[in-house]
């Protein structure tokens, strides 16, 4: 079976990312491959979910067709990013894998663009028939009430990532051959002794490395905590390092509760009850994120010839990218 039948996708490029099909990034990314690349070339958008399940989408079907692929920086900083990002490549290479580029977003994660605000303003209001300043002054509230979130994600995320570097996976086994070798026309078993004792000092090199890890949960906490406790609409960092779907989640709770949304039988507008635990809360701003999703996608794309900068040349860069691969 050849690779087009098995995945019967024209495109000739794919482009990795995270997120659910109906999601921010597939949205925007399909809208935007179609203005700016068009057919040349003809990019697929492939959405995985998590950055690790990328990892597998890219071992499926990055030897048919040439990769891009983009995850969240999450509470990384920029360098870290890019540091993961390059052994990623690196290991996909090394699997014949075609990696035109294996990168992150430059804030935390895409809905953070989102939040600009010639992006978030105007939809909002809209939206919402309010002023700039109602979405503003509901923003000055979330903010601070989300500071203890984002920190506690900053924690867990510097844990994860500090624990992985002593990821017994690869180091148990460097430099240690268990597969059998062909030679002389018969199979060479490896040596047992040899393995074993290999095993041995890989296990006590390992366990040093463990030991040596320094993680002080309760200080990273505590020092970003103190650092974001009291966020408003007129700092920056919000924009960039606090997870921004969350943000977003709290706006349209507060919006909806203060100028109502259009009820779906009536079509009347109704201030809305968030009373509940976070799995009905989730339910019930489903079709409202579902509603809005492409009016925030559409303001973006249609402002970002105005943004900063910084947010121009990122998406610049990968259409540049794309374009240049040569295979």
């Amino acid at each position: 079976m050849s690779y087009l039948s098995a995945y019967p996708r024209l495109g000739q490029v794919a482009l990795l990312c995270e997120g659910d099909v109906i999601g921010y990034e597939t949205t925007l990314f399909q809208k935007w491959t179609g203005i700016e690349l068009g057919n040349d070339p003809l990019v697929d958008i492939w959405c995985c979910g998590t950055s690790s399940c990328m990892l597998g989408i890219s071992d499926a079907i990055g030897r048919s067709r040439p990769i891009f692929a983009i995850e969240d920086r999450d509470f990384r900083t920029v360098g870290e990013a890019r540091d993961d990002c390059a052994r990623i490549r690196n290991d996909r290479e090394n699997r014949a894998v075609k990696i035109i580029s294996w990168s992150i977003w430059n804030r935390c994660e895409i809905e953070n663009y989102l939040l600009e605000p010639d992006v978030v303003l105007p939809v909002f209001r809209a939206a919402f028939g309010c002023t700039d300043d109602d979405i503003i002054n509901a923003l000055n509230e979330i903010l601070p009430a989300l500071a203890l979130f984002q920190a506690s994600q900053y924690v867990i995320n510097r844990a994860r990532r500090t624990w992985l570097l002593a990821d017994p996976t690869s180091a148990l086994l460097s430099q240690l051959r268990s597969r059998p070798e062909w030679k002389d026309k018969t199979i060479v078993v490896p040596n047992h002794e040899t393995f074993r004792g290999g095993l041995e000092l890989n296990c006590a090199a390992w366990r040093k490395q463990a030991q040596a890890i320094q993680c002080d949960a309760v200080a990273d906490f505590d020092r970003k905590f103190d650092l974001w406790k009291d966020c408003h609409w007129h700092d920056d960092f919000w924009r960039s390092d606090w997870a921004g779907k969350e943000i977003l989640h709290w706006l349209r709770v507060i919006m909806t509760s203060r100028f109502g949304w259009p009820n779906a039988e009536s079509g009347n507008r109704e201030a809305l009850d968030w009373t509940m635990n976070r799995e009905k809360r989730a339910a019930q701003d489903r079709p409202i994120e579902a509603a809005l999703r492409p009016r925030l996608v559409d303001q973006f794309l249609s402002v970002l010839p105005s943004l900063a900068a910084e947010i121009r040349e990122e998406f610049e860069k990968i259409k540049t990218a794309i374009k240049g691969y040569q295979p």
